[in-house]
């Protein structure tokens, strides 16, 4: 396999927690990624205080998403031109800053719309940028012994933190306001704040703009002139796009079709988490016994299926398990396009060509996010969400054919 690169792995998948350093570093970020899945969460509730818009409802899934893809590469580059440390610290403080004053705002009845999306971009810009510097620690934490296991456990970080933070978001809700949410959002980035005082010190890798620019440009440049590498960032987008419109729409079904509260809503959200989850469990058995392609073609189907029930549902009893099959098959689709895109790239432009990679699954969801919730405002809800499904489908049988994977990761 092209530039496939498999690093030594020792003990078992928990093996990196034993150093003391990583350790507190992947319980910060645990608590830290449970604020932020409590955010996201928090501020769809609260744009639904201000607006009956599935636009502007959609537009908080955008302004969170837009960062990530506008900056994912020069991210990337930045986080080896600032001493890595100092540059999580700034982020951080900012994210801390940008979380208490939407609480502040929301609390005393001042956060209008475009204060709470301008916000929720914000905060989402602060951690794009922090994002690779911690990707780029991980190796010089636990060493190539425990790398491997060490990308698993952020992993499994991310998808506690999905499941858990929409629940523990739609019950403050119920108890007090958005507001408080956003303050415990706040208070998640402190951990963090205290292990990064104790890091070493990383030296800068790049001297100057230019030759971050250039470095950039040859990653792309890659990307580009590499068939399946571009066929699997083409897919990222599409796939993502198709799939945006469950958290676009999301608070307003919940409302609206299923007439549910803050908690209710909160445990339609977990559940899509709760699914990740439980997909994690299933990969490596799937794995063993399909091809990705015919595993990517079935996840898709069984996406389309389930949004269609989501669509059709008017209780939770019907809504959260075709949430729950949601969040499991889009996981799988994830995990078989960014394994297979990684393991295609030569090591070294592993750094760049992830940033590429996530750079197209931003820009799906942003578009999608904003022309699901847009078509939703255009006609129902349930038609955005069955026209949804049925591009997610169509999607999968195109993308076997014409853009197709090329490669064996079993």
């Amino acid at each position: 396999m092209n530039g496939e690169v498999l690093p030594v792995s020792g003990g078992g998948p928990w093996s990196p927690l034993r150093i003391a350093l990583y350790r507190s570093m992947w319980i910060a970020a645990l608590v830290s990624n449970v604020g932020t899945f409590m955010h996201i969460v928090a501020a769809g509730w609260a744009m639904t205080s201000l607006t009956d818009s599935p636009t502007l409802v959609g537009l908080v899934q955008t302004s969170w998403a837009v960062p990530g893809f506008a900056l994912a590469l020069h991210a990337g580059a930045f986080a080896d031109m600032v001493e890595r440390r100092r540059l999580i610290a700034l982020t951080q403080v900012l994210a801390l800053a940008i979380a208490a004053a939407l609480g502040v705002l929301e609390m005393t009845g001042n956060l209008g719309v475009t204060t709470l999306l301008a916000g929720t971009f914000f905060e989402s810009v602060a951690l794009t940028i922090a994002a690779p510097a911690f990707m780029a620690l991980t190796p010089q934490l636990v060493g190539t012994q425990y790398l491997s296991q060490a990308f698993g456990l952020d992993s499994v970080s991310r998808n506690i933190a999905q499941s858990v933070g929409p629940a523990l978001a739609g019950a403050v809700i119920a108890f007090t306001n958005p507001g408080a949410v956003f303050m415990l959002n706040a208070v998640s980035f402190v951990g963090i704040l205290f292990v990064v005082r104790k890091l070493p010190t990383f030296s800068a890798q790049v001297e100057s703009t230019s030759k971050i620019n250039h470095v950039i440009r040859d990653g792309i440049k890659h990307v580009i002139h590499t068939a399946q590498l571009r066929n699997i960032a083409l897919r990222l987008a599409l796939v993502l796009g198709a799939t945006a419109s469950l958290n676009a729409v999301m608070p307003v079904v919940a409302k609206k079709s299923l007439h549910v509260g803050s908690s209710g809503f909160g445990l339609l959200a977990g559940a899509l988490g709760v699914g990740s989850v439980l997909a994690v469990w299933l990969l490596p058995i799937l794995r063993k016994q399909l091809h990705p392609e015919t595993l990517a073609m079935m996840a898709s189907f069984v996406w389309a299926t389930a949004a269609v029930g989501f669509a059709q549902s008017t209780t939770l009893l019907t809504a959260v398990p075709a949430l729950l099959l949601c969040g499991a098959t889009l996981m799988v689709l994830m995990n078989v396009l960014f394994s297979t895109f990684i393991a295609q790239l030569p090591d070294h432009l592993r750094g760049r060509g992830s940033s590429i990679g996530m750079l197209m699954a931003w820009l799906g969801t942003s578009v999608g996010a904003f022309a699901w919730g847009y078509t939703a405002a255009s006609t129902t809800v349930r038609v955005a969400l069955i026209a949804s499904a049925a591009v997610t489908a169509g999607i999968g049988v195109l993308n076997r054919v014409a853009l197709p994977l090329g490669a064996e990761t079993n």
